[in-house]
């Protein structure tokens, strides 16, 4: 039976320790103490990705682990997290993230692990992963040796919004950095000079951006330029993305996007580097297939009806799906994150937990 005074002691325990992107030893260490404290054999990584396997129980020897998996690691601002528990719900103070992304994922596969050992109930062999950097494009996961994993079918729990929520489909992501090579040159003399910024701001203003068609986005988030007012630029550094469910748009939308920056660079007298480097692939499931249902199943159990959805985010799912675990997202309660408005409503943790 879930227990809610834990759950939430735990939470808050947790949020304490600081654990923002790619500093997450501490705690690293201390899920793996609770982890080994339930009965798991445990190990941690050179990244900090902790690993926990832990026997089943009442079935028969050869029965198939689940694969459980959740992250470590907050966005900033995340170092002196001060939860608040108040009507109901989990906040922050208001000055950091409450770092529910995913600590609700967290401390739900904790309890629910811990319900399990102190009930009298069957259960298959576990193998949790407790992935490190995360939020700064699935390192951790990417990085963990699965050569001790035998599971072939998982969940991640780490979406946000009520629990009954399966994450069907996610995106491939295109990362794009593309560098415009110039000539500079004193801005009152600028005869002569190839202007990189100016090459850049006609590029992007030709390039369609936001919501491209249902199954896909492109975005530019940061140009680098420039040395001082009165130097005309010689060199302009942009980074952008395109995303999409579908492998043919992903390639349409890319190409076209190198297209509209050759064709703009051309003649100009610059040099452009335009490079593609895939962040993830996607995945898809149908409401048929086996995991599916185990999880649509477990959520009707506890007064949940699922709810199907497809994300344009990436998740660590996509890596395990990727290396062979067929593996779904399930959301977990939490609400705003990535803000200092992040909450989480404690009943949500409980069903998660559940």
């Amino acid at each position: 039976m879930i227990n809610e005074r834990r759950v939430v002691e735990t939470f808050l325990e947790l949020a304490q320790i600081d654990s923002p992107s790619g500093d997450e030893q501490a705690l690293a260490e201390r899920v793996a103490e609770k982890l080994r404290a339930l009965g798991a054999r445990t190990q941690i990584d050179a990244l900090f990705n902790v690993s926990a396997f832990l026997p089943g129980r009442g079935v028969k020897q050869n029965a198939k682990p689940l694969f459980l998996n959740a992250h470590t690691d907050h966005v900033a601002p995340a170092r002196g997290i001060k939860p608040v528990v108040a009507g109901g719900q989990i906040a922050s103070d208001g000055t950091t993230v409450l770092g529910a992304d995913d600590l609700a994922g967290v401390v739900a596969i904790l309890e629910g692990v811990a319900a399990l050992v102190e009930s009298d109930k069957k259960f298959v062999p576990l193998e949790i992963v407790f992935t490190a950097q995360e939020e700064l494009g699935l390192v951790g996961a990417k990085g963990l040796d699965l050569k001790n994993f035998t599971a072939k079918e998982g969940v991640v729990l780490d979406s946000g919004g009520p629990v009954g929520a399966i994450v069907l489909a996610s995106p491939t992501h295109n990362l794009l950095d593309i560098t415009i090579r110039g000539k500079a040159s004193h801005s009152a003399r600028p005869e002569g000079s190839v202007n990189a910024l100016k090459i850049a701001a006609d590029a992007l203003a030709k390039t369609k951006v936001g919501r491209l068609d249902r199954d896909s986005t492109a975005n530019f988030g940061i140009v680098r330029a420039g040395q001082a007012r009165n130097v005309v630029p010689d060199k302009v550094e942009i980074v952008g993305e395109v995303r999409s469910r579908q492998a043919r748009k992903l390639e349409r939308h890319t190409r076209a996007i190198k297209q509209v920056f050759d064709k703009t660079a051309r003649g100009t007298g610059a040099k452009m580097e335009f490079r593609v480097t895939r962040a993830y692939n996607r995945y898809e499931f149908k409401k048929s297939e086996r995991i599916v249902q185990r999880v649509a199943k477990a959520l009707k159990q506890i007064g949940c009806p699922p709810r199907y959805e497809m994300t344009m985010g990436g998740s660590d799912a996509n890596v395990w799906n990727a290396k062979g675990i067929k593996t779904v997202v399930v959301s977990v309660g939490y609400e705003q994150i990535h803000t200092t408005s992040e909450y989480l409503p404690i009943a949500e943790l409980v069903k998660a937990a559940e």
